[in-house]
């Protein structure tokens, strides 16, 4: 089995080290790969709709991206080390979020909560984690976190870091660690 864990070489902290540790630590019998990604390692999305016209599932910009969604698409398990930034993820990490797009079909559906989003290009996907982590982080800022991550990925699991040493790891072992199918991403 495959894990991707994916972080922001900016914020390597030293919660980040430690929740890099634990993520290693639970994937143990996964083969993983790791990708920091920094301000300079990927574009801003253009919105110009090539991933969905001129090459329909790759993104058009020629940057790291169609290595990093390749990878993650091959994945069962990615982990996104996100540290929290005003109560959300940060610019590096939203940048892979944007230019996860050529992933999904470019029509609408309307969710439960009636937002509307895209769906899924293929059959299954890879489970999502997300850990974020930061100094100081209060309710707000935790609360803010997962309501913004949630409305990005409706099937992303959203774990915040509260600066104990057993906390993320007791998340982590109650989550299943198969690909998800079906549904809204």
């Amino acid at each position: 089995m495959n894990a991707y864990i994916l972080s922001d070489k900016d914020y390597m902290t030293g919660a980040y080290s430690r929740l890099l540790s634990q993520a290693k630590n639970f994937l143990h019998d996964f083969d993983i790969e790791e990708k920091r990604i920094g301000k300079d390692d990927l574009h801003y999305c253009m919105g110009c709709f090539g991933c969905w016209v001129k090459k329909p599932g790759e993104c058009v910009i020629h940057d790291d991206i169609t290595n990093i969604n390749h990878a993650m698409m091959n994945s069962d398990v990615v982990i996104y080390l996100c540290p929290v930034v005003f109560g959300q993820f940060s610019a590096n990490i939203k940048h892979a979020i944007d230019r996860w797009l050529p992933n999904m079909l470019p029509f609408f559906e309307v969710r439960k909560d009636g937002s509307t989003m895209h769906p899924r290009r293929y059959e299954s996907y890879p489970r999502q984690i997300m850990i974020g982590y930061g100094d100081h982080l209060n309710n707000d800022d935790t609360r803010l976190f997962i309501d913004i991550t949630q409305k990005h990925r409706t099937n992303i699991i959203v774990l915040v870091d509260d600066g104990t040493q057993d906390q993320i790891k007791k998340a982590l072992e109650q989550i299943s660690l198969r690909r998800v199918a079906g549904g809204a991403l």
